[in-house]
């Protein structure tokens, strides 16, 4: 018997963690990939149409020999790399086709037109259990979290137009892009576990400031059917928080 999980197993369980779907394999993307496959996803839906570049080459998880493969290829190979044989990834390609999402799924793309599309498909599925968009600049982030029984998704999302735009250099930054991808993988693992979640978090970190709005606490039913019934606010306020509409590349 593998001891793979062995220090996980006592948190995480892998029964939970069959499928996902990420949108985008770039910084965020790429982080999500390859810590959701060392956590124990069985199968990983990635979504993305860049070829990798060298400019990426600081903002991303892959290595330079994986440079003119597409990102979907990359995270194939960068998954095989770290020895996750339990892990099957499935590449797909255009945003604008973007069909069949399974209930789990996880986004960083890098504009809100793309966001809104993986949303309604999202949403159209009787199935969805969870749905975690980050965005981010190169030092903040805002996370949102929506599930059948909490979604205020559509009143949170503007239009890319109505968002200034911020410079190439303050959109990405890798360690924004790790800490990010940790704590939307931390959202996914509380709702599947049922345990309560924010539904929005806010972090920037120069200098490092926190926000949480909208906590959630699921009530079990029987034979694990969850509805969430409490949601409480705690918010941690500074005058230095930034518009968090600026934040949105991935």
């Amino acid at each position: 018997m593998s001891n793979r999980f062995l220090r996980n197993k006592d948190i995480i369980n892998q029964k939970n963690l069959e499928e996902v779907t990420i949108i985008g394999a770039g910084g965020v993307g790429s982080a999500l990939i390859l810590s959701a496959a060392i956590m124990g996803f069985k199968k990983i839906h990635v979504w993305d149409m860049d070829v990798l570049e060298e400019h990426n080459l600081s903002t991303t998880m892959y290595p330079q020999q994986y440079l003119g493969m597409s990102k979907t290829e990359a995270s194939k190979e960068i998954v095989k790399y770290f020895g996750c044989e339990h892990t099957e990834i499935i590449q797909h390609g255009e945003y604008s086709i973007v069909d069949g999402l399974t209930p789990c799924v996880m986004m960083a793309p890098d504009n809100m037109e793309v966001r809104k599309i993986v949303y309604m498909n999202w949403a159209r599925n009787p199935m969805r259990t969870v749905l975690v968009d980050g965005r981010m600049g190169a030092l903040s982030m805002d996370i949102h979290t929506v599930t059948p029984w909490r979604d205020n998704y559509l009143e949170k999302w503007q239009p890319s137009k109505d968002i200034a735009d911020l410079p190439c250099t303050a959109k990405h930054t890798i360690f924004t892009a790790n800490v990010i991808a940790g704590l939307m993988l931390s959202q996914i693992f509380n709702v599947l576990h049922n345990r309560s979640y924010y539904m929005y978090i806010y972090k920037s970190l120069a200098p490092y400031i926190t926000q949480q709005e909208g906590l959630v606490i699921p009530e079990t039913y029987g034979d694990n059917n969850v509805k969430e019934t409490e949601t409480q606010t705690r918010v941690s306020k500074s005058e230095s928080t930034s518009n968090v509409w600026s934040t949105q590349s991935r």
